[in-house]
């Protein structure tokens, strides 16, 4: 039998709110690691992952990697640019688009923070078997829908 969470029954059989309360106490706990040990949040490690991965590519593409709002990715992208991670380029043919790529420190940050994240993630989910954790992964691929992108938190 497992624990009690809330003691709330509604919210004790509600799989949202529990989604959602993992994720957030996940969150937390990543967030406060990356703050002390690189200066960088959650969200800012997706997109130096994104921008190692794609190379040089325009912020849109970012955007749309990370499944985020344009105002959002701004936000993201200019905390990135503050800290030296990200530098901005503009494109010859379209003035208007701003192309990113990641800085030497990026990539240094970058590569400290996995480190950070893979000891975070292997104790979060230490109670949890193999066979759970690709079990998680795969439901929630399954409820991730194409036409919703994230909004800010």
């Amino acid at each position: 039998m497992t624990k009690p969470i809330t003691m709330i029954p509604e919210l004790e059989n509600n799989t949202s709110f529990m989604l959602g309360l993992a994720y957030k106490q996940f969150r937390t706990i990543a967030n406060q690691t990356l703050a002390v040990e690189c200066d960088i949040t959650l969200e800012m490690l997706g997109a130096l992952r994104v921008l190692a991965h794609l190379g040089e590519v325009p912020q849109q593409a970012l955007a749309e990697a990370l499944r985020r709002e344009r105002s959002v990715t701004k936000r993201l992208v200019d905390n990135c640019i503050k800290r030296g991670l990200v530098e901005v380029h503009k494109s010859e043919l379209n003035k208007k688009a701003r192309y990113l790529v990641l800085t030497p420190k990026g990539v240094e940050v970058k590569d400290k923070a996995h480190q950070q994240l893979s000891a975070l993630v292997d104790d979060f989910y230490s109670p949890l078997t193999k066979e759970e954790r690709g079990l998680i992964l795969s439901l929630c691929k399954k409820l991730i829908r194409d036409d919703i992108f994230l909004t800010g938190e």
